[in-house]
C-alpha cells in the first residue's frame, strides 16, 4: 500500500496500466452510500408519501455512485488529471452532468415532503435552484473550469482536482434540481419550459468548445507537457475533448428531454393519471 494516494493529480512520469488506489475516492463513495442509507432511515412517515426508496430509485443511486467512482478513480481519474484532455472531459460529463441527475432521481417522495415542510430550507432552495440562476451557474462553471489557465493552475495538485470535482458535482445538482425535483413547486416551469431549459443547454456554444476545437496549438500546458501516451497527440486529443464537450452534453440533455416527454405523456394517459404520484408530477 506504499503507493496509496488520496486523490488523483497530475502525472509525474510515463503512463502505465499499473493499478493505483485512491483512498479519498473510495472514502467519498462509501460516505455517500452511508449518507443515503441513513437519510432513508431518518425520513418520517408523511401522509400521502412513501419514505422507502423504490427499486428504481435505488438503481438510480447505484448508477450515480458508479459514475462518480468510475470518473474519479483509476484509470480515468489520473488520466484526466494529468494526461488526456478528452478523459478530463469524460470526467466532467460523468461527475457534473450524469451523476447529479441520477442522485436526484434516487430521492424518495418523503424527502421532498420534508423539505416542503421546512420553511428555512425551502427559502434557501427557492433562491438557489431557481431555473435562471441554475442555468447561468452551470454554464459559467463549465466555462471557467475548462479554461486552460484554470485547468493548468488549479488542477496542478490533488487538492485542486478534488475542488474541481466537488464544484462539478454541486453545480450539476443545482442544474438538474428544477428539472427533476418537485420542491420548490413552480407552476410556471412546467414540462415544456423544462424541455426548453435542456434544449438551450444542449445547443449553447461555450467559449472552451471553440478554443479546444479550433485552436491550432495545444491550449493546456499540463496535457501538452505530460509524458505522451503511445498513439495519442496533444492537439488531436484536445480537439476530441472539444467535440465531447458539445456532443456529449447535447446527448445527455437529449436523454433528459426524452424522459420528460415520456413522463408527460404517461401522466396524461388515463392509467397514468390514476396512479400518478407527487414524485412523477415533478417531471
Amino acid at each position: 500500500m506504499g503507493n496509496l494516494r488520496w486523490w488523483c493529480g497530475p502525472g509525474s512520469g510515463a503512463w502505465d496500466w499499473t493499478w493505483q488506489p485512491y483512498a479519498g475516492v473510495w472514502l467519498f463513495v462509501a460516505l455517500l452510500t452511508v449518507a443515503y442509507a441513513r437519510h432513508l432511515r431518518s425520513l418520517p412517515r408523511i401522509a400521502g408519501t412513501d419514505r422507502r426508496a423504490t427499486r428504481a430509485q435505488i438503481g438510480y443511486f447505484a448508477g450515480g455512485v458508479f459514475c462518480l467512482w468510475a470518473a474519479l478513480d483509476w484509470p480515468l481519474g489520473p488520466l484526466g488529471a494529468g494526461y488526456l484532455a478528452s478523459i478530463h472531459m469524460v470526467q466532467f460529463l460523468l461527475t457534473g452532468v450524469t451523476a447529479p441527475a441520477l442522485l436526484l432521481l434516487a430521492l424518495p417522495a418523503a424527502t421532498f415532503a420534508r423539505l416542503d415542510n421546512s420553511r428555512r430550507t425551502f427559502a434557501v432552495l427557492d433562491a438557489l435552484v431557481h431555473p435562471l440562476p441554475a442555468f447561468f451557474l452551470f454554464n459559467i462553471v463549465m466555462t471557467v473550469t475548462h479554461w486552460p489557465t484554470v485547468v493548468d493552475v488549479v488542477m496542478g495538485t490533488p487538492a485542486g482536482s478534488f475542488a474541481v470535482d466537488m464544484i462539478w458535482l454541486t453545480t450539476g445538482l443545482v442544474f438538474w434540481w428544477p428539472v427533476i425535483c418537485p420542491v420548490p413547486s413552480r407552476t410556471n416551469f412546467g414540462t415544456m419550459h423544462k424541455v426548453i431549459y435542456l434544449v438551450l443547454n444542449a445547443v449553447v456554444i461555450r467559449p472552451p468548445f471553440v478554443l479546444l476545437l479550433f485552436s491550432q496549438f495545444p491550449a493546456y500546458r499540463k496535457f501538452e507537457l505530460a509524458a505522451p501516451i503511445p498513439g495519442t497527440d496533444a492537439l488531436a486529443d484536445q480537439q476530441f475533448a472539444g467535440g465531447l464537450m458539445k456532443i456529449g452534453t447535447a446527448w445527455l440533455m437529449g436523454v433528459g428531454i426524452a424522459a420528460l416527454i415520456y413522463r408527460y405523456h404517461r401522466a396524461q394517459s388515463p392509467a397514468g393519471v390514476a396512479v400518478e404520484t407527487p414524485r412523477r408530477d415533478a417531471t
